[in-house]
């Protein structure tokens, strides 16, 4: 029995996986984190002239430049009482400056930080004590509740976070949701103090936090192997961090250098090219040079691209589970067959979260992966934090701290997640026929569609799009045998195949991933499937002779329009895909 197309392997694994080399990666994880890399700083620049020595070194095309980038680097902070405590303190990217002097204001235990919370507990015109990490949502729900500050509450160790919602440089649209208040965070043992304190009474504080938020200039490389096709796998990581960031994201980037290194050797072999991208401004300016790459490659990436392939914190001590991981919907078979392939456990790839460098659905790039290994899940208060608002336990504790050091990688972990990319990026570029499968994004369309049509209860009639979706992923499973044949060689046009797979994707990637905007960068919220759809959730609450009612239905008739058309898109493309897959089963 044939195996299915995503599945298929590169003859090349079986030498180039045994070839990499832990003591490599160490040492290039090493020479990175010697360097504090916060962004646009002379840290970073260093550790990029290391990867750009390593890059040409290996035989790749390299680009490098600057570009200007809106970024956050906070400085200090610190809270004092009254008593003469001064509380250790760390603030965050995007919060603002208090002044020499801090901000004095009673304090308030804001609890979960929901705006009803804080509305109960009288916050307005007061500073917040606010449960967890430093969120965006938590800074944005805190001052539309009209906060002072907020002072989040952190376990055992001080996590470096980014609160804005804005993806990118800001634009005239979005520019006003950049925070316009201080915040900051405490250990929870400081926490633990200050709300007894509460309890005994009015508690005033002072908070200082010293934040340089300005547009400055940030480095941008590229490193080239050429294909034989003009088509490319992306394959990105970033670089700057928070203090050393040995695992965040240094040892990323030795993964990086490491596949460099070995697919080097095969430059003029490969069918399609490999891009490696090295981005500042992920922590600092929230994927600011991976939004900037992708406004200005737009069209190379879209007529191009074949998929992008992210790495982040990988070789974490510890780390044993690969089942966790993440892939769009038709990049989902081909990421769970490389992992049970290359680890021999079996995952099964996960809806990506709005996070990450992940700049280019609105492109309609199809991306897989960002970290590799986990820790096994945690029973502990950190795993359960991390997992309610991240959807895994597997984080590290040093994740964002000033304790992710170079003995917190583990050389063995780490080669075997680079092995994972080695095989991905050798599999995208050199398979005949490229491993994506659309059937599944559309049967995610048809399932999310089907949802949204029992949520509306009977106000909005969704059934045509979800009957619609199903006819595309059946037709679209109808031609997967004749794309295994394909790719095991027996004729048929490849190429047309391939443009094809890649137009559908630049199809239902946005409608699964996006607002609906592919020219745009989305907030960094939650993007559920269909977003446009979702207020049809709200249908039966809502009051059938209201305005805002009649407003919602028209809105989301135009919504579905927008997903309908898309379907229709991708039904043409799909037909056609049929045919051409047919030729394959001509012998």
């Amino acid at each position: 029995m044939r195996r299915a197309h995503w599945g298929w392997q590169d003859p090349l694994e079986a030498s180039l996986l045994p070839a990499v080399s832990a003591e490599s990666l160490m040492a290039h994880a090493r020479a990175i984190a010697t360097w504090e890399r916060e962004s646009g700083t002379p840290g970073e620049a260093r550790a990029f002239d290391y990867i750009e020595s390593c890059l040409k070194g290996y035989g790749l095309e390299v680009e490098r430049r600057e570009i200007e980038a809106y970024i956050s680097l906070p400085l200090e902070s610190r809270v004092l009482l009254p008593d003469g405590t001064v509380m250790d303190a760390l603030t965050h990217s995007f919060s603002t400056s208090t002044g020499p002097e801090g901000l004095e204001a009673e304090l308030v235990d804001g609890g979960d930080g929901a705006v009803e919370t804080l509305a109960r507990a009288g916050a307005r015109g007061k500073l917040a004590l606010v449960d967890s990490f430093a969120t965006p949502s938590k800074a944005w729900a805190a001052q539309e509740a009209g906060t002072l500050g907020q002072i989040f509450t952190n376990l055992d160790h001080l996590h470096n976070m980014i609160v804005t919602t804005i993806w990118g440089t800001p634009t005239p649209d979005t520019a006003w949701r950049v925070p316009k208040l201080p915040c900051s965070s405490i250990k929870r043992v400081d926490a633990e103090s200050l709300r007894a304190r509460i309890r005994s009474g009015p508690l005033r504080v002072r908070l200082v936090t010293r934040v340089r938020t300005e547009w400055m200039p940030i480095p941008h490389l590229t490193g080239h192997l050429a294909g034989a096709e003009e088509a490319f796998t992306l394959f990105s990581g970033h670089v700057d961090a928070w203090h050393h960031g040995a695992m965040d994201n240094g040892s990323a980037n030795a993964t990086m250098l490491e596949v460099a290194r070995l697919l080097g050797r095969h430059r003029g072999a490969l069918r399609r090219g490999l891009r490696l991208a090295f981005w500042s401004g992920h922590s600092h300016g929230r994927y600011a040079g991976s939004a900037w790459y992708a406004d200005h490659a737009w069209r190379e990436l879209e007529r191009h691209g074949v998929l992008h392939l992210n790495v982040d914190s990988t070789g974490a001590r510890g780390a044993t589970d690969f089942t966790v991981f993440h892939a769009t919907e038709d990049a989902a078979d081909f990421a769970e067959a490389v992992v049970a392939d290359v680890t021999g456990q079996q995952g099964r790839a996960r809806h990506f979260s709005r996070a990450g460098d992940q700049s280019f659905w609105g492109i309609g790039l199809p991306s897989a992966f960002m970290s590799m290994s986990q820790l096994p899940p945690q029973n502990s208060e950190f795993g359960r934090t991390t997992e309610r608002l991240f959807g895994t336990s597997g984080f590290p504790w040093w994740w964002h701290t000033r304790e992710d050091t170079i003995d917190k990688l583990d050389g063995g972990v780490l080669a075997q997640d680079t092995k994972v990319f080695v095989a991905s990026a050798l599999r995208l570029c050199n398979a005949p026929v490229l491993p994506l499968g659309p059937a599944r994004a559309a049967r995610a369309v048809a399932d999310t569609a089907a949802a949204l049509h029992t949520a509306a209860g009977g106000r909005m009639d969704l059934s045509p799009l979800v009957d619609a979706a199903r006819a595309l992923a059946a037709a679209l499973d109808a031609a997967a045998p004749g794309l295994a044949r394909l790719a095991a060689g027996d004729g048929g046009d490849v190429a047309a195949v391939n443009r094809l797979l890649m137009r559908l994707s630049r199809v239902l990637v946005p409608l699964l991933f996006t607002g609906g905007d592919r020219f745009a960068h989305d907030l960094a919220v939650g993007i559920p499937p269909l977003a446009g759809l979702q207020r049809a959730r709200e249908l039966p609450g809502m009051d059938a002779a209201a305005d805002l009612t009649k407003f919602s239905l028209a809105a989301l008739g135009r919504e579905r329009n927008r997903a309908h058309h898309a379907l229709d898109v991708a039904s043409e493309l799909a037909a056609e895909l049929g045919t051409r897959a047919q030729q394959g089963e001509i012998r």
